[in-house]
C-alpha cells in the first residue's frame, strides 16, 4: 500500500469517526435531551377542558394561568407542572413507593428499603381513603392535566426519562398523596434524636449524657414571648427532663455500656413605611436541581392565589390570594417516636402489649432492582409501626449489638391518614383570620409555623398539624412498646396549640425556633432551632421603627451570626508566640461577625469550632458522635434533628466552666483546662488552614471554604453529567444566620446542602409589587435556558416580580399559550 494511500485510508477513519461521534453527540443532545423541551407559546389542544385557558409566563417561566371555571384551572396546573417537572414528579412518586432502583440500579436499593420499611405508600394510601369529595375532584382535575400533557408528548417528557428508558406510566391521585408523604417526611427526624440519644446511653452514664443537652438559650427568642404575650416560663434544665428518660432506657433496655429550617417574620402596619403589613417567607431545603419548588399565578372564578408550590402537588403552599398572605417555617416538633418491642419467646412476629400478645402484620415488598436479582423485603407492622431494625445499623453509622438484637418500631403521625392537601386548598382561599385558622385546623403532617397578615392590617400566627399528646412518653429516647402507659392519647386539639393575633408588639418572628414556654399545657418536643437565626432577625427588627420591602431583602441575606459573636471573645483572649496564629486572634478581634463569603475570619471561626467540638466531644462520644454532630446516615434525606445542639452547648459549657470532664483528652488521658482547650483548637486550626489554602491571609475566605453545588441525580453519570449539575458557587452564610445554608460537620467543610431555595417578600394588599425568587430555576429541563436563570440572581439577592393584576402580568409577559378544549 502506498503512503497517499495509506493517509486516504486514515483521513477516511477519522472521518467516519468525527461523524459517528457527531450524530452520537446529535442523538444525545437533540433527541434525548432538547427534544422534551415543552412549548410555551401559541396554541395547544388539551383534552379535558371546558373553555379556553390562558398561560401566560413572564421571562423566567413563571406562569399565570388565567381559566374560567375551577375544574380547568387546576387541570392547567397539572399541565404546567408536568410540562417543566415531570421528572421530578417521577422521582417523588417512586421514591414514595421505593422503586428508584428499578431505574438507577443497586445504589438506590437502600433508599427504597428505607421507603418501603417506613412505609411512605402505605402511608400515602391512608391519605386517599380520608379525601374529602371537594379535594378529591380538585386531585383528580390536577390528576387529569398531568395525563393530558403525558398522551400529547410521548417520548418527550423529559431528557431523564429517555436517557434512562425509564416507562411513563399514568399520573394518579395516589401519585400526588405519595409526593406529599415524601416531602411531609424530609421535614421531620426526631426518630435520629432518639436513636442518637439511645447511642449516648450506652456509651456514657446517664448523668453525663444528660449533660449533653443544651439549655434553650436565654439570648435567643421563644416565638409567643417575641410577640409581647406574657412572659414564658423557660425550661431551666434540659438535662433534668432528660435524666429520668436516660434512666427509664437502662432500666428496661438493660446493658451498661461503656463508651430541613426556614424563616418567616411578618411586621404590622406601625412598622411598615408604607403602612401595610410587610410578610416575608423563605423555606430552607435541599440544593438541587430541578429546584425544589415552582412558583406559579393561578386565576379562576372561585379561586385567586399566587406563591410557592410543589410539583406533584395542586396548591399554593406560600403566598398569598385577594386579601391574606401566608408563609411557612418547619415547626420542628415531635411527631415520630421509636417504641422497643418484647416479641414472644415463639413467635417472632408477636408482640407484648399490656397484658396480651399482639400478632404484627407481616408484609413482603418484593423490589425490582436494574442490571440485579430482584430484592425482598419482610417488613414487620406493630400496633406502633414498622420495625426499623434493618436500616437502623446505617442510620447511627456501625453495628451496633443492641440496636441490631432489639425490635424497635417506629410511629410517625404521617403514618396516620391525613388531610394536608384539603388544608392547602382550603388556605389558598381564606380570606380573614377565621377562615385562615379553620383551614389550618385540617393541616396535618409535618407542622409548621404559619405567619399571617391581610389587607386589613391584622397579622397573627399559628401552629398547624397534629401533634401526639403524651403523658408519661415524652417521646425523647426510645419507650417500652408493651407498656400502655407509653402510648400516644390522641392529638393535641387545633384549638390548643400556638397562636396569636394582632400581638402588641406588631412583630412575629418564626425561624424553626421554639414556639412556647414550658408553662404550655403539652409538650412539643425538644429539637428545636436554637433560635439564633431568630434572635439575629429580631435584632435586626428592633434597629428602627419603620421598615420597607428594601430592608426586608438585605434581612432576608444577612450573614450576621449570633452564635459567633457570642464566642469570638473566648478566642480573642488568647495569645500565641506563633506569627499565623497571631494573624488569626487580630482578624477576630476585627470581625464584625458577619460570614460573608469574602470573610478571613469567618473561615478562621469555623475552623475553630470544628476543633474545638472535636476536642471537646469527638473523643469521647463513641458511635453517637456522627449523631450528635448532626451527621445523617439515612439515603435521600440529609437533615437531623440535632443540628447545632454540639455549638449551642459547647458554648454554655465554656461560658460556665474552667475546668470540665469534657475538656480532658480522652486518648491521651490528659486533663486540659478552658485555657489549653482553646490554645489546642486554635494551634490546630491554623496549621489546617495553612495547609489547605497557604500561607497568605489573601486566600483565606469562607467562600473557598463554603459553597454549593445545584446537582442532579444523573449529574454524576458519564457524558451527559454535566449538562444536569451546576458547578459550586462560594456563599455566605452558615447554619447561625438568617441567609442559612448549612454543610454537613467536618474539615474541610463539605459542600452546603441546606438553603433558602425561595424567598418571598409580600407588601401586603400592594399584590403587584409582590417579589420573589428560587434557588435554580422554573424549568426542569437542563437545555433550557429557564433551568438555572435565576441562580445568580438568588446568590446576589436579587428578585423578580410577582404581579397579580391582569394588566401588571400582561406587562411582563415573554411567552403566551392558549390551551384549547378539543373539538
Amino acid at each position: 500500500m502506498s503512503f497517499p494511500t495509506f493517509v486516504i485510508i486514515v483521513l477516511i477513519i477519522l472521518l467516519v469517526l468525527v461523524l459517528a461521534g457527531g450524530a452520537l453527540f446529535l442523538y444525545i443532545y437533540w433527541w434525548r435531551m432538547q427534544r422534551p423541551a415543552p412549548k410555551l407559546d401559541g396554541k395547544m389542544s388539551m383534552p379535558g377542558l371546558d373553555r379556553p385557558v390562558e398561560v401566560v409566563r413572564d421571562k423566567h417561566g413563571v406562569p399565570h394561568i388565567f381559566a374560567e371555571t375551577e375544574a380547568d384551572l387546576y387541570r392547567a396546573l397539572g399541565f404546567v407542572h408536568a410540562q417543566d417537572r415531570f421528572w421530578q414528579m417521577e422521582q417523588a412518586r417512586r421514591t414514595a413507593q421505593g422503586r428508584l432502583a428499578e431505574i438507577f440500579g443497586a445504589a438506590a436499593l437502600d433508599a427504597d428499603r428505607f421507603c418501603r420499611i417506613v412505609g411512605l405508600w402505605r402511608a400515602a394510601e391512608a391519605d386517599d381513603g380520608a379525601l374529602d369529595d371537594e379535594t378529591r375532584a380538585m386531585l383528580e382535575w390536577y390528576t387529569a392535566g398531568v395525563n393530558a400533557y403525558m398522551a400529547a408528548h410521548p417520548g418527550r417528557l423529559s431528557a431523564e426519562h429517555n436517557l434512562l428508558r425509564v416507562p411513563a406510566e399514568p399520573w394518579r391521585v395516589i401519585d400526588t398523596l405519595g409526593a406529599a408523604k415524601v416531602l411531609s417526611w424530609s421535614q421531620s427526624g426526631n426518630w435520629q434524636a432518639e436513636l442518637t440519644r439511645l447511642l449516648l446511653t450506652q456509651q456514657l452514664d446517664a448523668y453525663t449524657a444528660a449533660d449533653l443537652e443544651p439549655d434553650y438559650p436565654a439570648e435567643t427568642p421563644i416565638i409567643l414571648e417575641g410577640v409581647g404575650s406574657a412572659e414564658q416560663v423557660r425550661m431551666l434544665s434540659a438535662a433534668g427532663l432528660l435524666l429520668n428518660q436516660y434512666e427509664d432506657v437502662r432500666r428496661w433496655l438493660g446493658g451498661e455500656s461503656t463508651g430541613q429550617g426556614s424563616n418567616s417574620w411578618v411586621l404590622s402596619p406601625k412598622h411598615s413605611l408604607n403602612r401595610r403589613p410587610l410578610l416575608c417567607a423563605d423555606p430552607h431545603l435541599t440544593a438541587q436541581l430541578p429546584a425544589v419548588v415552582y412558583e406559579v399565578h393561578l386565576s379562576g372564578p372561585d379561586t385567586e392565589v399566587s406563591g410557592m408550590t410543589y410539583p406533584g402537588m395542586p396548591g399554593v403552599f406560600i403566598g398569598h390570594n385577594t386579601q391574606a398572605a401566608w408563609g411557612l417555617a418547619n415547626a420542628l416538633a415531635d411527631t415520630q417516636d421509636l417504641f422497643v418491642e418484647r416479641a414472644h419467646p415463639e413467635d417472632p412476629f408477636t408482640f407484648a402489649f399490656g397484658d396480651a400478645w399482639e400478632a404484627a402484620q407481616v408484609i413482603e415488598e418484593k423490589i425490582a432492582v436494574r442490571r440485579a436479582e430482584l430484592h425482598v423485603e419482610r417488613i414487620v407492622v406493630t400496633r406502633h409501626g414498622p420495625l426499623i431494625n434493618s436500616f437502623v445499623r446505617r442510620s447511627v453509622g456501625g453495628a451496633n449489638r443492641a440496636l441490631e438484637s432489639t425490635p424497635i418500631s417506629l410511629r410517625w403521625a404521617g403514618h396516620t391518614a391525613g388531610t394536608v392537601l384539603a388544608a392547602v386548598l382550603k388556605l389558598n382561599r381564606a380570606d380573614d383570620w377565621e377562615a385562615f385558622t379553620a383551614a389550618l385546623a385540617e393541616w396535618s403532617s409535618p407542622p409548621q409555623n404559619v405567619t399571617y397578615a391581610d389587607a386589613r392590617g391584622n397579622i397573627g400566627y399559628m401552629l398547624a398539624g397534629r401533634i401526639p399528646r403524651r403523658s408519661t412518653n415524652l417521646g425523647l429516647v426510645p419507650a417500652p412498646g408493651w407498656d400502655p402507659t407509653y402510648a400516644w392519647e390522641g392529638w393535641i386539639p387545633a384549638a390548643e396549640l400556638p397562636r396569636v393575633y394582632n400581638p402588641p408588639s406588631g412583630i412575629i418572628v418564626a425561624a424553626n425556633n421554639k414556639m412556647a414556654g414550658d408553662d404550655y399545657p403539652h409538650f412539643l418536643g425538644m429539637e428545636f432551632d436554637p433560635g439564633w437565626r431568630a434572635a439575629r432577625i429580631e435584632q435586626m427588627l428592633g434597629e428602627k421603627e419603620r421598615f420597607t420591602v428594601r430592608d426586608m431583602e438585605e434581612m432576608q441575606q444577612d450573614n450576621g451570626s449570633l452564635l459567633a459573636k457570642a464566642f469570638t471573645p473566648w478566642f480573642t483572649l488568647l495569645y500565641s508566640e506563633d506569627p499565623w496564629e497571631k494573624v488569626a486572634i487580630q482578624a477576630l478581634r476585627k470581625w464584625n461577625w458577619r460570614m460573608d463569603s469574602d470573610s478571613a475570619a469567618g473561615l478562621i471561626f469555623h475552623y475553630l469550632m470544628a476543633n474545638l467540638l472535636e476536642l471537646t466531644f469527638g473523643d469521647k462520644l463513641g458511635q453517637a458522635r456522627d449523631g450528635y454532630f448532626a451527621r445523617t446516615g439515612t439515603p435521600l434525606f440529609v437533615n437531623h434533628p440535632f443540628k447545632l445542639r454540639a455549638e449551642t452547648r459547647l458554648l454554655q459549657i465554656i461560658g460556665e466552666h474552667d475546668n470540665s470532664y469534657w475538656y480532658a483528652d480522652a486518648a491521651a488521658g490528659r486533663q486540659r483546662d478552658r485555657h489549653e482547650l482553646l490554645q489546642e483548637a486554635l494551634a490546630r486550626s491554623m496549621k489546617s488552614i495553612r495547609r489547605v489554602y497557604g500561607d497568605s491571609m489573601l486566600r483565606w475566605a469562607w467562600g473557598k471554604a463554603h459553597q454549593v453545588r445545584f446537582t442532579h441525580p444523573l449529574g454524576s453519570a458519564r457524558l451527559v453529567g454535566g449538562f444536569f449539575n451546576r458547578s459550586p458557587l462560594p456563599i455566605g452564610g452558615d447554619a447561625t444566620t438568617p441567609n442559612q445554608t448549612s454543610a454537613p460537620f467536618g474539615l474541610p467543610p463539605a459542600l452546603v446542602q441546606t438553603i433558602p431555595v425561595y424567598r418571598q417578600i409580600f407588601e401586603v394588599g400592594t399584590w403587584d409589587r409582590a417579589q420573589s425568587v428560587i434557588a435554580g430555576g422554573q424549568s426542569g429541563h437542563p437545555l433550557s435556558r429557564l433551568y438555572d436563570d435565576q441562580i445568580m440572581m438568588w446568590r446576589e439577592g436579587v428578585y423578580h416580580p410577582m404581579p397579580w393584576s391582569r394588566d401588571a402580568v400582561m406587562n411582563v409577559a415573554a411567552y403566551r399559550l392558549l390551551l384549547e378544549p378539543e373539538g
